[in-house]
């Protein structure tokens, strides 16, 4: 395979004496997977998505994520003011 050609559906991977691949073939580098294991044996690996337990209660919760889309939509439209910290 060269550089720059698309990648086949279906390719032979090695997996050495402790068990490991390298998936840098397929662009997966520096990153956490989620491992799930098919009912036929065969395995699917999927891009993870690491958070806080604060960040999942925010995107459980549907007003939160409005405010934030909105505060997002604003500052995008160039409608910013400075921030005060308390202390100040």
């Amino acid at each position: 395979m060269l550089p720059g050609q698309p990648i086949p559906k279906r390719i032979v991977v090695d997996v050495d004496e402790r068990g490991r691949v390298s998936l840098a073939r397929f662009g997966i580098k520096d990153t956490q997977m989620v491992v799930e294991e098919l009912e036929d044996g065969g395995i699917a690996l999927h891009r993870a998505v690491v958070m806080t337990p604060a960040e999942a209660r925010h995107y459980a919760n549907p007003a939160a994520i409005e405010l934030l889309d909105r505060a997002l939509t604003s500052a995008e439209g160039g409608k910013t003011r400075p921030y005060r910290l308390r202390s100040q």
